[in-house]
């Protein structure tokens, strides 16, 4: 079973997760040019990519939850 909010589609979820994606290349880019900021950007895109990642893997088991239930059927 799947613990991401079953309220809301895994599309919306995936576009959620694009969607915080997009703010992070802000941090990303002051950590890459290390320019002012850049010490507080790198955990704050660390977090976001760490949860983006836990999100995503949820999403990939609904997916193959309902695959196995179409099989099933």
């Amino acid at each position: 079973m799947t613990s991401f909010k079953q309220e809301k589609g895994m599309r919306e979820e995936l576009e959620n997760i694009i969607r915080n994606l997009t703010e992070v290349k802000e941090d990303l880019d002051k950590v890459e040019a290390g320019s002012y900021g850049y010490k507080s950007a790198a955990p704050r895109a660390r977090k976001a990519l760490m949860e983006a990642s836990k999100e995503l893997r949820e999403i990939r088991t609904a997916v193959q939850e309902h695959k196995k239930g179409h099989e099933e059927k």
